[in-house]
């Protein structure tokens, strides 16, 4: 089945290191769709990144509709999230990622995904 995000999930997936695309709802963390290597927990990760995003962007005043990112970093890697309004683009990045092209494919697809939406 093809959703409307195939071509941005496989553009942030063709960055060097990527490991999952997705798309969040922000509001609620649910996975609107996705694409995950095997052993990457899309939907936990998913749910907490989303938690996060939207605790980060009320501490700093981050208005809706203009562009937000959250980058998170672990021990076993990081997750990037994106967005302008009710969705975010996210990617689960290795350790050994490129974080500039991870960064610059994230932030683009979360553009692209906002005019998808009708917000840009």
């Amino acid at each position: 089945m093809r959703t409307p995000y195939g071509n941005l999930l496989a553009k942030v997936m063709s960055a060097p290191g990527v490991r999952g695309a997705l798309v969040v709802a922000v509001r609620d963390g649910l996975v609107v769709d996705g694409r995950v290597h095997v052993g990457v927990e899309g939907e936990a990760v998913a749910a907490l990144a989303a938690s996060l995003y939207r605790r980060a962007c009320r501490a700093t005043g981050a208005a809706e509709g203009k562009g937000r990112f959250v980058e998170l970093e672990a021990d076993g890697g990081r997750i990037m999230i994106a967005g302008k309004n009710d969705l975010a683009m996210m990617a689960v990045l290795q350790r050994r990622a490129n974080t500039g092209q991870a960064r610059v494919a994230v932030q683009r697809a979360a553009d692209e995904l906002a005019a998808l939406e009708g917000l840009a």
